[in-house]
C-alpha cells in the first residue's frame, strides 16, 4: 500500500513538473513572438556617399575607399523605432556567398579594421533581425536580397548626373537643387545628411529614403524622422537649407581630405 501512494506521488509530481516546463517553453515562446512582430511602419533606406564619408568617421578608424568604388554604396535598410530584435537570430559568411560578387560592390566597409562581412553581420543583428517580421525579408538571405534590389532601383548617381550635378571642390549646389533632382526618382519622403569639414563647409554625405514593409516608396514617417535619433546621428546632421552644399568628389589618396 505504501509502495502503491509512493507512486501516485511520483507520478502525481512528474505531471506537474512537466506542465510547469511547458508553461515555461510557451512564455519564452510567447516572448519571442513578441519580440519578432512587427512593431514598426517604415523604413529607412539609407546612402552613403564615399566621396565624403570619411569626414564623417574619427580620427581613431584609418578610412579606406577600394579604388573601384565610384558610386553611392549602401549603408542599411532600417526598421525606424526598432532594432537588435533578436541577438539568437545569426548569420553566417556562407548565407551571403551567393550574393557577395555583388554586395561586396554596393555595400563595402569604408573602415580598414572592420572587413565587410563584419559591416554586414552588424547591420543584420541590429536592423535586420528586426525586418525579418516580413515575409520577403524572412531571412538573412531575403533581407540582403531586398537592400540590393533596393539600391539597383534608385539609380541616385544616373538622377543627380542627368540633373547636372557632378562631385566637385569648387562648385556647391542649393538644397533645394539636390533635392529637385531626386524626386522625380524618390518621391518627397527622403532626408539629405551633411557633414562638416574642417574649412566649415557642409559636405552631403547620406541619403535617407522612406520605403514601406514591401520595399516601395509612398510611407510617411513624419514623427519618427523629427526625432534627433534619426536625423542626427554620428555619421551626419540634416543638410541646411541656408547654405549650399558641396558634393565632393571621390579621393581614393586621401579620403579624409577629399577637398584640401
Amino acid at each position: 500500500m505504501a509502495s502503491y501512494k509512493m507512486s501516485v506521488i511520483w507520478v502525481c509530481s512528474a505531471v506537474l513538473l512537466i506542465g510547469w516546463v511547458l508553461a515555461q517553453d510557451q512564455a519564452q515562446w510567447s516572448t519571442s513572438e513578441i519580440s519578432h512582430s512587427c512593431n514598426w511602419t517604415c523604413m529607412l533606406f539609407t546612402l552613403q556617399w564615399p566621396g565624403s564619408f570619411c569626414l564623417s568617421i574619427d580620427n581613431k578608424n584609418i578610412c579606406r575607399i577600394p579604388q573601384d568604388i565610384q558610386e553611392w554604396t549602401i549603408h542599411g535598410l532600417w526598421p525606424l523605432k526598432d532594432h537588435y530584435c533578436c541577438a539568437c537570430w545569426p548569420i553566417f559568411h556562407s548565407h551571403l556567398q551567393e550574393l557577395e560578387p555583388e554586395i561586396s560592390q554596393l555595400w563595402p566597409s569604408f573602415i580598414k579594421t572592420r572587413s565587410d562581412f563584419a559591416f554586414w553581420k552588424d547591420e543584420w543583428i541590429k536592423h535586420g533581425t528586426c525586418a525579418g517580421c516580413v515575409e520577403n525579408m524572412g531571412s538573412p538571405v531575403l533581407y540582403f536580397k531586398t537592400v540590393l534590389k533596393l539600391r539597383l532601383l534608385f539609380d541616385v548617381d544616373s538622377a543627380l548626373a542627368n540633373a547636372g550635378i557632378k562631385p566637385s571642390c569648387n562648385v556647391s549646389y542649393k538644397h533645394d537643387a539636390l533635392h529637385g533632382a531626386l524626386e522625380p526618382l524618390l518621391g518627397d519622403n527622403f532626408v539629405l545628411q551633411c557633414v562638416t569639414d574642417g574649412k566649415e563647409r557642409e559636405a552631403w554625405v547620406q541619403l535617407k529614403i522612406q520605403v514601406s514593409k514591401n520595399a516601395t516608396l509612398g510611407c510617411r514617417a513624419t514623427e519618427e524622422l523629427e526625432s534627433n535619433k534619426v536625423t542626427n546621428t554620428t555619421y551626419g546632421h540634416p543638410c541646411p537649407t541656408n547654405t549650399t552644399i558641396f558634393y565632393f568628389p571621390i579621393n581614393h589618396k586621401h579620403p579624409k581630405q577629399p577637398c584640401t
